[in-house]
């Protein structure tokens, strides 16, 4: 009819909804939600549980592998004997290939028959070992100071003492490379040139002093190694 009121929508029932037992509609405080499906287990049926094997799962507890994979002890144990013995492997290998008294080394065999000779042996064999290493090693030290005192009597038998070598590395007296602090009765020349030297006048006051504009003439020009005084070419205040 085209004078009536518009009818109102109707509305349906709510239907009601499944709620879980794991997943109630509230929560009630300081009560855990039920596992679903089935009732609590019982402490025998827990027990029972810990001994079962499941696939693709840690072993039960109490279980020998349980065991072997969860002690740490045993872990750290494995892992420090695995790497002593490669570093003694590694040690006895390159003894082997360095020393010079591989013939007087015991056979592998006595170890088992006689292992308080076999071990006496190889240690005696060893300390030769380290002192012919020892023996080199000094011998090395003695011939680079040979070379030095050689180079330093060639300097001075062709009067190049005053020259130092790059970085300053050539051969000094005891009175050079100890420096000023020492007594008297040891090193008199020394002291007498400290004290000629304390005496001189000041080169501060003997040196004529220097104008402005020859400072200023000395930053704005530099000499090559041709010996040519050149200007300093500058960018933005910055030396090229």
């Amino acid at each position: 009819m085209a004078g009536s009121a518009p009818s109102k929508p109707r509305l349906l029932e709510k239907p009601a909804k499944f709620y879980p037992p794991s997943h109630p509609q509230r929560l009630v405080k300081g009560r855990v939600p039920r596992q679903y499906p089935g009732p609590p287990l019982s402490e025998v049926q827990k027990a029972e549980q810990k001994t079962k094997k499941y696939p693709n799962m840690m072993p039960a507890e109490g279980t020998f592998m349980f065991w072997f994979l969860t002690n740490r002890l045993l872990h750290m144990s494995i892992s420090l004997t695995v790497l002593f013995s490669l570093a003694a492997i590694v040690f006895v290998e390159n003894f082997h290939r360095s020393t010079p008294y591989i013939d007087m080394l015991p056979a592998g065999k006595e170890f088992w028959s006689h292992p308080f000779q076999f071990a006496a042996t190889y240690g005696h064999v060893y300390k030769l070992h380290t002192d012919h290493i020892s023996a080199e090693t000094a011998e090395r030290r003695k011939k680079k100071a040979d070379d030095v005192q050689k180079r330093s009597r060639y300097r001075k038998a062709h009067g190049l003492e005053n020259e130092q070598g790059f970085g300053g590395w050539t051969a000094k007296s005891d009175a050079e490379s100890l420096g000023p602090a020492l007594p008297s009765q040891d090193f008199p020349g020394q002291v007498e040139s400290s004290v000629r030297d304390s005496s001189a006048p000041n080169n501060a006051e003997t040196q004529p002093k220097t104008t402005p504009a020859a400072a200023a003439d000395d930053l704005s020009t530099y000499v090559d190694p041709a010996g040519r005084k050149r200007p300093v070419k500058k960018w933005l205040g910055i030396w090229e």
